[in-house]
């Protein structure tokens, strides 16, 4: 039978555990083997070794100051052995049995958590034993032993030259070590002579020296330093004591090993950190709103298998633990973790003579809880009844966490469908605003239009006659004011709604959907197309558009749609606070690539310098008295944000004027293969020369700007005579038009400048010949750059196909005999360069170009009357033959019907919500009947009060040609017919 302090026998490298089992013998402590090979871990004894079984049967006592001072006396021999005392009259012990420590409670729960690795860390014991094997090297005694001190035994972590044991508190000599203050050595010279040891079992087993400090620890934040263990040394002969270097060494030792283990249990928390976040991230990644508190209930029970893992609904902020009579106070839980410290303490005192076994039937003792912030009346709890397992901030962190995941998870669901509701319905709500607003603009439009050319009546019968006649009813000045009015107060309360329905979409939730290349042509025209119909009559403005992109430059990486209402409201705003003068759209882009630049510049209102502020903030007015919702420049700066760039006012001035400017940082840039200048400079015989001439004309801005932007794409100024092209404006013209034809030279190609339709028109009549047409082409204002790089195409074609590089130099006698209208083919070569330059609409202008006017035929879909009348009344007016619907089923029977009688449908206005069947399902079933009967397409618009992307998205891919949000202007659908249409 051997005894734990035998040294190892036969050179044996893990002791058995059956070795030490026995109680009958004393052990043997004569031989001495060699130490043992470094860095081997031994098997762990399973089972202590107890001496003295009677004795151990009882717990030992609490620590008590007087009877320490008396037992254990500060004074020390000059060697630092200490003093043994005057033994008690009182003392009927067979030796002195050691005491529970002053703070146990807090030393114990400090041990259970640093030192839960321990056992199962071979890197960790490899690493403390060089520690222990420096130690006996340095102290040259006959062992050293490293043990830790538990409730109830002492365990010999790590040794040199003495087996691995589990000892019983009472019988262990280091238990006397841990009482004592720290940063001290506890040594007594001869334990045969003290009456104190001298009958304790390990000196009967031959302990004649020892030596021992504690494994302290100071509890950071706190004063308190508590003991872990002790690190000793022990000679089974009479010896020498440690020098007071031995000692110094000793203690520095012992520092060593705790810092040692104090930083492996860190690592090892960081790393069950890291594990645990991996454990978040997949329950992250797989949890639904519909089992996400099984889900995570689950993962908690994986993580902490000893304990028990509930989520509780209480309405008094109690919480009912496990075999736990009175509910827990959630108030009691300190950063979310609840301990019953004096259960615990009590137990220690009554049963340290015992190991610890959990049973089921034992109270909870340490709780983790969380309120869920969905439900405050939720708690997430994860409560154990084991003693010795003590929860720290990792397991806070990730029971919270969970917590948070499942609080988040739910919100997100409710968030969803509370936007989904939300979306739903700003979405019928704004069908709901816009198709009333649609109706009274209209109205208000055809109402103005009705009383153009009626000669106001001159006596009483005339004024009777005329309410008689409803025809030729005429409005008085007053009534035609209201109506100016009731037509301003709409666009403004379309404004308000539109902007609201923006703020609302870009405040929280706007990203970017889509990036891709995009033509900056198509930019530019889309932005400036929608923004000129936000004049108002009374307003004298021009806008301009001053693109100075270097002509290599034609296509931006970005969100299309973002990118364009982002500038349009800009526009807009710029146009609103401006009543005359211009709004100058610019473009432009660093030297080195790197800034592209979006700048408005107005001649408006102006703003005051206290102002500069606030006018980013939703809701806010310069001027209060200004009708609208102060949202046009928030909505802006909240894309700009989504976009990555920024936006500023860069100067501003009462009454001159302001210039916002739109960066973009490292814009991502591109070049088509074949490139508007590429393909027109390609074989091009057409030399880039131009004039304007001036005698016959103001130069306005509109031809200033056009100017610049020919000189960008390569033209140079020239004299009347040598020029190529000819620039002029409608509005510049003093004499008539037939005398500005009459000025040009045969070899001339005039590009002339119309800003609205009528204009457009006017000009056509004075042509009489095809080679008019042919060197006639036309411009709409604002003059952007993509329309102006086609009309130099047509240019450069029509200088090739009628050979005007082998033309003389001279004057044409205008024909004027005959006057008749240009051919249909010029015509719609001319409208053709007006549209808009996307490959799809291009396709859509081939697909019908065969389509006239005389062919025209309108099928009018709608489910409410009064904007269906709307647009009866627009055809009646017109003169237009149409056809009604009023739902999406009925159209595409209207439709097949007018086919069959040979009057097929050539323009259809659909709306898009309507009762049967919607406006995209009757789209695809329209072409899908075109494709089946091999009808000739018609001309598909969406004409609805819906202005989301979905929406949009899904009239392209049913078939339609174009989408209009309402309220559709009656001189859009002019402007639309008149494209589309071409007349004979």
């Amino acid at each position: 039978m051997s005894s734990p302090l035998t040294p190892v026998e036969d050179e044996p490298i893990t002791p058995r555990s059956d070795q030490f089992d026995g109680v009958d013998e004393r052990p043997s402590i004569l031989a001495i083997t060699e130490v043992r090979v470094k860095n081997t871990v031994p098997e762990r004894p399973s089972e202590p070794t107890i001496f003295d079984a009677n004795l151990t049967s009882s717990p030992i006592f609490e620590f008590n100051e007087g009877e320490f001072q008396r037992l254990y006396p500060a004074d020390k021999c000059e060697d630092g052995c200490v003093t043994e005392p005057v033994k008690p009259v009182d003392f009927e012990d067979p030796y002195l049995f050691p005491t529970l420590t002053k703070n146990e409670l807090v030393r114990l729960k400090s041990l259970w958590y640093y030192g839960r690795y321990i056992e199962n860390d071979t890197h960790l014991l490899s690493a403390l034993q060089d520690q222990v094997d420096l130690v006996n090297d340095f102290m040259e005694k006959d062992c050293v032993i490293l043990g830790l001190l538990d409730h109830d035994y002492y365990r010999r972590v790590v040794t040199a030259n003495v087996p691995l044991a589990v000892l019983p508190r009472r019988e262990a000599t280091c238990a006397h070590t841990i009482l004592h203050d720290g940063g001290k050595v506890f040594m007594i010279k001869d334990m045969e002579k003290d009456w104190r040891f001298m009958a304790s079992p390990h000196v009967e087993a031959g302990l004649k020296f020892y030596a021992g400090t504690q494994l302290r620890y100071k509890i950071p934040g706190t004063r308190c330093e508590i003991a872990f263990g002790s690190l000793c040394v022990a000679n089974f002969s009479a010896t020498q004591p440690l020098s007071l270097r031995q000692q110094s060494a000793l203690i520095k030792f012992a520092d060593v090993i705790v810092h040692t283990i104090i930083e492996r249990t860190r690592s090892m928390r960081l790393a069950e950190r890291e594990r645990l976040t991996a454990i978040l991230g997949h329950l992250t990644k797989t949890a639904t709103p519909k089992t996400i508190k099984e889900d995570a209930l689950r993962v908690l029970r994986e993580t902490y298998p000893f304990a028990s893992v509930s989520l509780q609904n209480h309405q008094n902020g109690h919480l009912s633990l496990r075999n736990r009579q009175m509910p827990i106070s959630y108030s009691d839980f300190r950063d979310n973790i609840w301990e019953d410290d004096a259960s615990v303490n009590n137990w220690i005192t009554g049963h340290n003579n015992a190991p610890y076994m959990r049973s089921d039937c034992d109270p909870s003792l340490r709780a983790i809880a969380f309120r869920m912030k969905s439900d405050p009346r939720s708690y997430i709890v994860v409560e154990t009844s084991d003693m010795k397992h003590i929860f720290d901030e990792v397991d806070s962190w990730f029971v919270g966490a969970v917590t948070l995941l499942i609080c988040n998870t739910i919100q997100e669901e409710l968030l969803h469908q509370t936007m989904h509701a939300k979306s739903l319905f700003l979405r019928g709500i704004s069908h709901e605003l816009r198709t009333p607003i649609h109706a009274i603009l209209s109205s208000c439009e055809l109402l103005i239009e009705e009383n153009k050319g009626i000669t106001p009546p001159t006596s009483s019968q005339e004024q009777i006659d005329s309410l008689m006649s409803p025809k030729q009813a005429y409005l008085s000045d007053r009534a035609l004011a209201m109506l100016s009015n009731i037509d301003s107060s709409g666009r403004d309360l379309l404004n308000t709604i539109n902007n609201l329905l923006d703020y609302d979409q870009f405040e929280n939730k706007a990203i970017v959907k889509v990036m891709q290349l995009h033509s900056f042509n198509i930019i530019e025209e889309e932005v400036l197309r929608e923004t000129a119909s936000a004049f108002t009559p009374d307003q004298e403005v021009t806008l301009i558009s001053d693109n100075r992109l270097p002509p290599e430059v034609e296509m931006l990486m970005t969100d299309y749609n973002l990118i364009k209402q982002c500038l349009g409201q800009l526009v807009r705003n710029a146009m609103k606070f401006t009543n005359s003068g211009t709004v100058i759209f610019q473009t432009t882009l660093s030297e080195q690539h790197d800034v592209l630049e979006y700048n408005i510049v107005d001649t408006g209102v102006g703003i005051a310098d206290e102002d500069r502020d606030r006018i980013f903030k939703p809701f806010e007015k310069v001027d209060p008295a200004v009708r609208g919702s102060g949202l046009g420049l928030t909505v802006a700066s909240r894309i700009v944000e989504v976009l990555g760039g920024n936006l500023k006012l860069i100067s501003s001035c009462p009454g001159d004027g302001s210039h916002f400017r739109l960066q973009l940082q490292n814009p991502i840039l591109a070049c088509p293969r074949v490139s508007y200048r590429k393909r027109i400079l390609m074989d091009c015989e057409m030399p880039f020369t131009y004039f304007m001439p001036i005698d016959r004309q103001v130069e306005t801005v509109h031809l200033t700007y056009a100017a610049r932007n020919l000189e960008r794409m390569g033209f140079e100024r020239s004299k009347p005579d040598t020029a190529t092209v000819v620039l002029a404006e409608a509005k510049g013209v003093a004499d008539t038009f037939e005398n500005l034809l009459g000025s040009i030279r045969d070899n001339q190609i005039i590009i002339y400048i119309c800003q609205n339709y009528n204009e457009l028109r006017e000009s056509e009549e004075a042509l009489c010949n095809e080679d008019y047409t042919r060197r006639f082409i036309r411009c709409l204002t604002p003059v952007r750059r993509g329309r102006l790089w086609q009309v130099v195409e047509d240019a450069a074609k029509a200088y090739r196909d009628l050979g005007l590089k082998n033309r003389e130099f001279c004057l044409p006698k205008l024909n004027k005999e005959f006057q008749g209208p240009p051919s249909s083919k010029a015509l719609a070569e001319d409208l053709h360069a007006d549209a808009i330059s996307t490959q799809s609409s291009k396709t859509r202008r081939h697909r019908h170009a065969c389509r006239y006017f005389d062919a025209l035929r309108i099928l009018i879909v709608d489910d409410n009357p009064t904007n269906l009348g709307i647009l009866v009344m627009y055809c009646k007016k017109r003169k237009y033959d149409y056809v009604t619907a009023v739902n999406g089923k009925e159209a595409h029977e209207k439709y097949l019907e007018a086919a069959r009688e040979n009057k097929c449908v050539s323009l259809v206005l659909m709306d898009l919500d309507m009762p049967v069947k919607n406006g995209i399902d009757a789209t695809c079933e329209i072409r899908t009947s075109e494709a089946a009967e091999g009808l000739q397409p018609s001309m598909v618009f969406m004409v609805t009060g819906q202005n989301t992307d979905e929406d949009k998205m899904k009239s392209v891919a049913a078939g339609a040609n174009g989408y209009y949000v309402k309220p559709l202007s009656m001189k859009t659908l002019d402007d639309l017919i008149s494209l589309h249409f071409p007349k004979e």
